[in-house]
């Protein structure tokens, strides 16, 4: 029997390594084809399932000397274009992506409307490549009349990758977010709110353009989303409030940005905190807290995110098939994984998981 071949496109990447190492070792038959445009690179870890593989994605046809028999592409480097993306659905080869910010997750989503989709796209570009959305999706399946507020903890001292700055060119640019009484247009580096974190770190958290609060609220039960961030260093979450408003930020050269936000450190922790109301099915209302800590940090959040999704499809039989199709991360929990499959995916691999509730009864006044 051939082993099942996954094609991992910035597989040598910081994400892209550790999402082969998580798979690896999941999938003791898998055979990981790793996409990078350099040969002669060393392969992160040694394995003989583990192997090279040249692909260029800015070329017009990124897969044309790609294997007939991909089980699966999970894309972890930008693909600005959508060749990469595009590539794949003609092919009709799932593809899990975890790179694409706010503007070109939905210009993604347009033009796939325009194509015959025979597999899966898993659109994992939420913050931590997901995870966050679909833990969150999880805790608020039971509720009602759902709000999520989504803060991450940055942490300026953990690995990262190039890629994981490409968020900046957007900072001055307003975007909207649903709330309980409609769509609102807010601004980057707005709307402060206090947040204590896992770790006890406790700070100001800022508004941040993510597709979180785009597909969140694309389940019935949920009325508003939001997400906010804060650096581990408030003299550098303040510096960049203080850029961004001032309309400095505008001013700065790209590579100047980039030396702003880009500086990853050897590894630390990663913090989330998703905090949410809604009411349960007797109309009390549910206060639910989740505290999310990754001790490996958040470029393996990410991955684990990747992993995770990709866990449906390669489980997938002649007769169990993943429905074709622009996927969301939350859509995760309507497969073959039960939340506590999930959660325990994650608690395996380390991650930290926390739920405080506080129930009252609702008062008119």
């Amino acid at each position: 029997m051939n082993p099942t071949k996954v094609l991992i496109v910035g597989g040598y990447g910081t994400v892209g390594s550790q999402i082969a190492k998580i798979l690896h070792d999941r999938h003791p038959t898998l055979e990981l084809l790793l996409g990078g445009r350099s040969a002669g690179k060393p392969l992160p870890f040694a394995s003989t399932r583990l192997k090279p593989f040249l692909l260029d994605i800015s070329k017009s046809d990124p897969l044309a000397h790609a294997p007939d028999d991909l089980a699966l592409i999970i894309s972890a480097v930008n693909d600005p274009d959508d060749k990469l993306l595009l590539a794949a659905v003609r092919r009709q080869i799932p593809l899990i992506d975890v790179t694409r910010w706010t503007e070109r997750f939905t210009r993604s989503i347009d033009r796939l409307k325009k194509e015959n989709m025979g597999s899966p796209v898993i659109l994992a570009s939420g913050w931590m490549g997901g995870t966050v959305a679909l833990l969150a999706s999880i805790h608020t399946s039971s509720l009602q009349d759902v709000r999520i507020h989504l803060h991450a903890l940055y942490s300026l001292q953990d690995k990262a990758g190039p890629d994981s700055t490409d968020y900046m060119d957007r900072m001055t640019i307003p975007f909207t977010v649903t709330t309980p009484t409609g769509v609102k247009e807010v601004t980057p580096m707005s709307d402060p709110v206090p947040v204590t974190f896992p770790n006890g770190f406790h700070t100001k958290c800022y508004r941040l353009d993510t597709p979180d609060h785009m597909t969140l609220v694309k389940a019935p039960n949920v009325t508003a989303a939001d997400f906010r961030i804060a650096f581990d260093n408030k003299l550098s979450t303040f510096a960049l409030v203080l850029l961004v408003k001032s309309r400095i930020w505008d001013m700065l050269g790209k590579s100047t940005r980039q030396k702003i936000l880009y500086n990853p450190g050897a590894g630390s922790p990663h913090h989330v905190v998703i905090q949410i109301n809604g009411r349960n099915e007797h109309g009390m209302n549910v206060k639910r807290q989740v505290e999310i800590t990754d001790p490996k940090g958040q470029t393996h959040l990410t991955a684990l995110g990747a992993a995770i999704f990709a866990q449906p499809v390669l489980r997938q039989s002649e007769n169990e098939t993943v429905t074709p199709g622009v996927l969301f991360p939350e859509d995760l929990r309507h497969l073959e994984m039960s939340a506590e499959d999930i959660l325990q995916f994650y608690r395996s691999e380390g991650v930290q998981i926390t739920i405080h509730d506080e129930t009252k009864k609702s008062r008119t006044v």
